[in-house]
């Protein structure tokens, strides 16, 4: 139904632009909308990060739904709407919305939108650290993709659950579970989930300390997201050679990576990605000497996590300043730094 929504939305949404009219949300006023047209306008308004105009064409098309008993569009309906808290944080109440989705998937025996569902709960519970209920909703989802025969949303559910388990300890099943979805991506040509499961597995090496083993991951990853023009990817695969890079002296090499991940977060109009990009360059920079650079770069840092209200990232850039200072021999404001990230981090408890 979503695919679809899209699909929809896109094409009319390109047309009515190409020919200078204005996109119209409404059905004619001689009938009422129906529970798909209130989907079809709740996911025009997603899409452009409309949350607020949404969520009423979402509850709407419930309503319509679940007058005419329609279950599976009440779900459907559900899920936008648990999607939509979910994008804003609000994890607590989107778990409650997919709870009722997930009863009412298991009720009609879809296992491939009952998988689906599950793969949000465990989204949900990971964002709000229930790593625990994060994992057995991975679980369950991998196990009714398989009954489906859904290849792909097999491979994300292993994904997803492998990574889990490589960064709580449980690295030996999470590193199997990510290499037989890699496996699985590769036969099937899927370049998006080899890019996530060799970043994932990659990770999971940095975490024990073999970088070496970590970067000819990241360097695969990295030529593939670069052939699927997938600009977030590439932005995140190039920070982690970065750091790899710097941490083997070979400056030059990390400063391009950092400057060109820097580049992409800038156009994809990533604040927070952009903050630490500006971070990790501040870091090489003082790394070489170059202390008056590293200075701005992480003053940029700063700013950016002060227009956030990050007040523990901004607290990080502040400690990394005093420890610039300090370099300077400006002990001074090296003393006066460090004292104000300490009332951030009190501050932040």
């Amino acid at each position: 139904m979503l695919a679809y929504s899209f699909l929809t939305i896109l094409l009319t949404v390109g047309l009515a632009s190409a020919a200078g009219l204005p996109v119209i949300d409404r059905a004619p006023a001689s009938r009422a909308l129906d529970g798909r047209e209130l989907l079809r306008i709740g996911d025009l308004h997603a899409i452009q990060n409309h949350f607020q105009e949404a969520m009423p064409y979402y509850q709407r098309a419930l309503a319509v739904f679940r007058s005419a008993g329609n279950r599976r569009g009440e779900a459907t309906a559900l899920g936008s709407m648990a999607d939509l808290l979910e994008r804003q944080g609000r994890y607590e109440e989107a778990r409650l919305l997919l709870r009722e989705v997930v009863t009412i998937w298991a009720a009609m025996a879809d296992p491939l939108a009952h998988g689906r569902a599950l793969l949000s709960v465990g989204r949900v519970a990971e964002a709000s650290g229930q790593g625990e209920d994060a994992q057995r909703a991975y679980g369950q989802a991998e196990a009714l993709f398989q009954q489906a025969r859904d290849r792909v949303g097999r491979g994300e559910a292993r994904i997803r659950l492998g990574r889990l388990q490589t960064g709580q300890d449980l690295v030996v099943e999470g590193r199997a579970l990510l290499q037989a979805a890699l496996a699985d991506a590769r036969e099937r040509a899927d370049r998006g989930q080899q890019i996530l499961a060799l970043s994932a597995i990659g990770d999971g090496y940095l975490r024990d300390g073999a970088g070496a083993a970590a970067r000819p991951l990241f360097e695969e990853g990295l030529a593939l997201a670069e052939a699927q023009q997938d600009l977030r990817a590439e932005a995140g695969l190039r920070v982690r050679l970065a750091a790899l890079a710097g941490e083997g002296g070979r400056s030059a090499d990390a400063m391009a990576m950092a400057r060109r991940a820097l580049a992409l977060y800038q156009t994809l109009k990533d604040r927070g990605r952009e903050a630490e990009a500006w971070a990790l360059l501040g870091s090489l920079s003082f790394a070489e000497g170059n202390f008056l650079l590293a200075a701005e770069q992480h003053e940029r840092a700063l700013t950016l996590y002060r227009a956030l209200r990050d007040q523990n990232k901004e607290a990080a850039s502040l400690v990394n300043l005093a420890l610039i200072y300090e370099a300077q021999g400006l002990r001074q404001d090296a003393t006066d730094t460090q004292h104000k990230a300490l009332l951030l981090l009190q501050s932040a408890r």
